[in-house]
C-alpha cells in the first residue's frame, strides 16, 4: 500500500508538471520567455485588428482617368504643357465610354476587350498629331507594349 501511495503521488506530481508544459512553464521551449506574456493560446494576432487598414477608404473617390493618363504620358513622353492639356482633353472626351465599359458586366470579357481596343485606337489617332517625331516613336513603343497584353 505504501508503494501504491508513492506511485500515485509521483504520478500526480509528474502529470501536473507535464500539463504546465503547454503554457511554457515546463522543461520545453518557451517562446514567451522574458516577454511577460504567458497565455495558453497565443492571442497576439488579435492586436492586428486595431491597426490601421492598408486598404483604401471606400469613401475615397477614384482618380480621374484623364488626369492619370495625361500625367503618365507627360512623364513617359516628356510632353510640354500644351501637349499635356491636349492629351487630357482627348481622354476627357472618352472618359464616359471607358468608365461605362469598365463597369459593364453584361458583355463577355472578349467583347469588352475589343471595345477597349477600339477606343484606345481612336484615342491614339487623336494623340499622334500632337507629338513630335521622338515622342511618336516612344508612344508607339507604349502602344506595342499595351497590345502585347
Amino acid at each position: 500500500m505504501k508503494y501504491f501511495k508513492l506511485l500515485v503521488f509521483a504520478f500526480l506530481l509528474l502529470s501536473g508538471y507535464e500539463s504546465m508544459a503547454q503554457y511554457g512553464y515546463g522543461s520545453y521551449y518557451d517562446p514567451y520567455y522574458g516577454s511577460g506574456y504567458r497565455p495558453g493560446v497565443d492571442r497576439r494576432i488579435d492586436t492586428q485588428r486595431n491597426k490601421k487598414s492598408i486598404r483604401k477608404n471606400k469613401d475615397e473617390k477614384p482618380k480621374d482617368i484623364s488626369v492619370l493618363m495625361s500625367d503618365y504620358l507627360a512623364k513617359e513622353l516628356k510632353l510640354d504643357d500644351f501637349q499635356k492639356a491636349a492629351v487630357k482633353s482627348v481622354y476627357d472626351e472618352r472618359k464616359d465610354e471607358i468608365l461605362a465599359l469598365s463597369q459593364n458586366q453584361a458583355d463577355t470579357r472578349d467583347v469588352i476587350t475589343d471595345k477597349f481596343r477600339i477606343i484606345s485606337e481612336e484615342i491614339d489617332k487623336e494623340i499622334f498629331p500632337l507629338l513630335s517625331e521622338e515622342q511618336k516613336t516612344a508612344y508607339q513603343k507604349i502602344i506595342d507594349e499595351r497590345n502585347k497584353e
